[in-house]
């Protein structure tokens, strides 16, 4: 018979139900248990402790020895069959976890991470959480001092805000921590940092005018190392033209290295946006050898990269007449994701009201807007969701209001599931409409934390009382789905979470607790919502019988502590399909069997 283990006295929260009752679509009581079992790789009942002991007839056998600690490992083994399967193993005995009052949710459903982004934030120089420039030149200088010859220097999550020197780091910053490696810096969106090398690489010298996007110069005429929007591309090329391994075996390596690194912060299931050809070759042939470490869903890239890659890429996917939804339990397709505008740190996103500067976004609309009503009618008829970045008001109601006239002239099929990406300021016509015509929204609150301090530079503060109106979103029926965004945003979910509950920055300025989610609601959003998003929720998202066993396993009580807790949490084991993929000294004990680590 198949393999059960039951974890039993903890506080799990399955996120059943909605999180909102009274709302939208469902609602269970039944959202917070002490225990579960676990058949194969389904949970198959919830309930009390006693509840579930009784189920196994009492008997039980707890591990005696120490876990084997280690990281998840890159191959897939497929770790339990079907609830009701049969096998030729037969048990005595059930094997139970104590979770010793542990707190206990659903694996995270990552609805929006950049998954080579993640990678260059572990390989390269992660400036999340740094505090002077100083600190950044001291990370750089150590890897450089690691680095081949002439290496790059990759890394990115910085935004000028957080520096005691209150600007951006230059080329002469980073000429100083690595004079002979050329740099590239990613802000939190729409511009990087680099240094001569990179310049030189590049071909950008003084009095340098790009084709598309900027290249700041000082008053000589030198670049000073930002270089914004499409003329990132300059950069990504150089980077590109020294690539020495095949590009294949390059980005199956990075997606293993990421997504082992997600599996330590509890997230089981990723959404990628954007996905390339090449990228999505990698994901396919990584998905035909069974070796994704977590489960995929992968957003064709459609209309609108233009302006960050400097090239107009679109994925032939309609032609190819694939659909959203299709693939397993390991890889899915998702939604068409297409972008219009920028953002509002770097005054991009496109506002009906000007900024406090009085002036409006500096940023060409990152599609023809004459053409988009186009685009999304001929996705929506060949049975296609889109998933559109629209920070500014103005895009939201630009996107919303081609996306009704294409739902209007016919009805969506069950597997079409349209949202919008950001949606920091929705108007009552985006509110009404987005509510009337089921068009989810995908909102990144970390955002606030790690972004929010340059935002009264923007905007009055009164009006950032409304940023990212999650409450309001919920409030309305409108399905909400919270994701990391990375690297727009840290890695670490729980930073998204804090953003959404305590809507404070990192210098604690306070957005205002009109718009804040219970720890509950937020949890909901990034587990059960996201799932929506990634076309999964009828698999994962819930703790709920028939659901696979994806578990986040946590060090303390996020759900009744105080806020701040949020940004300390640590996720202590995760299980994913039923086995144990990642096991801190502090997790429970787990009968070996049921781990699937390295040592």
């Amino acid at each position: 018979m198949t393999k059960r283990i039951a974890l039993v006295n903890g506080k799990i929260f399955t996120a059943a139900g909605n999180a909102r009752p009274g709302h939208n679509h469902e609602h269970s009581d039944e959202t917070e248990v002490e225990a579960l079992l676990i058949e194969g790789n389904r949970i198959i009942e919830t309930g009390s402790t006693a509840r579930i002991l009784e189920m196994i007839g009492g008997r039980q056998t707890v591990p005696q020895t120490g876990n084997k600690i280690g990281r998840a490992t890159g191959e897939r083994k497929h770790a339990g069959t079907q609830a009701g399967e049969k096998t030729n193993r037969q048990t005595t005995h059930i094997p139970v976890v104590d979770l010793q009052g542990r707190t206990a949710i659903p694996g995270f459903v990552d609805s929006h991470n950049h998954v080579l982004s993640t990678a260059t934030l572990i390989e390269g120089v992660n400036c999340f959480g740094m505090r002077s420039i100083e600190e950044l030149k001291q990370a750089v200088a150590e890897k450089a001092a690691k680095a081949e010859p002439g290496q790059w220097i990759t890394g990115g999550g910085w935004i000028e805000s957080q520096f005691a020197e209150r600007r951006m780091p230059t080329r002469h910053d980073l000429d100083e921590a690595a004079p002979d490696h050329p740099v590239c810096l990613s802000r939190l969106f729409g511009m990087s940092a680099v240094n001569s090398k990179a310049l030189e690489a590049a071909g950008i010298g003084k009095g340098f005018i790009p084709e598309a996007g900027r290249v700041e110069l000082d008053a000589s005429g030198e670049p000073t190392g930002i270089v914004r929007e499409a003329a990132q591309g300059l950069i990504t090329r150089a980077m590109d033209s020294e690539q020495q391994a095949p590009m294949q075996e390059e980005l199956e390596r990075r997606i293993i290295l990421a997504l082992q690194e997600l599996l330590k912060y509890g997230i089981t299931s990723v959404l990628d946006p954007g996905v390339s050809g090449d990228l999505m070759r990698a994901y396919t042939s990584l998905w035909a050898k069974k070796t994704l470490p977590l489960r995929i869903t992968a957003m064709p890239t459609w209309h609108g990269k233009s302006v960050i890659s400097g090239d107009y890429v679109i994925n032939p996917v309609l032609e190819a007449g694939l659909q959203p939804g299709l693939g397993d339990a390991w890889f899915r397709v998702g939604n068409l994701k297409m972008a219009i505008d920028g953002g509002l740190g770097a005054q991009t996103a496109m506002m009906h009201e000007p900024y406090r500067n009085w002036s409006r976004s500096t940023l060409p609309a990152r599609v023809d807007l004459n053409r988009l009503g186009s685009y999304i009618y001929q996705s929506h008829m060949a049975g296609w969701g889109a998933g559109i970045h629209c920070c500014g008001d103005l895009a939201q109601d630009i996107a919303v209001s081609h996306m009704v006239q294409a739902i209007s002239a016919k009805k969506p099929l069950p597997h079409q599931r349209h949202h919008i990406i950001h949606g920091y300021f929705p108007t009552e016509y985006a509110l009404r409409s987005m509510s009337e015509h089921d068009i989810a929204i995908s909102l990144q609150p970390g955002f606030t934390y790690v972004e929010g301090d340059i935002y009264p530079d923007a905007l009055d503060q009164q009006r950032l009382l409304e940023f990212k109106p999650a409450s309001t979103y919920l409030s309305r029926g409108i399905r909400v789905a919270i994701n990391t965004d990375v690297s727009s945003g840290p890695i670490d979910p729980f930073v998204a979470v804090y953003g959404a509950v305590a809507r404070k920055t990192l210098a604690g300025l306070d957005f205002g607790q009109q718009e804040a989610l219970t720890p509950r609601e937020a949890i909901h959003c990034f587990t059960q919502g996201g799932a929506y998003l990634a076309y999964r929720d009828t698999e994962c998202g819930t703790l709920a019988p028939g659901r696979y066993a994806d578990i986040a396993i946590l060090d303390r009580d996020v759900l009744d502590g105080s806020p701040e807790e949020l940004l300390g949490a640590k996720v202590v084991a995760t299980v994913l399909d039923g086995k144990f993929v990642h096991l801190t000294k502090d997790a429970p004990k787990v009968p070996d069997e049921f781990i699937s680590v390295q040592p």
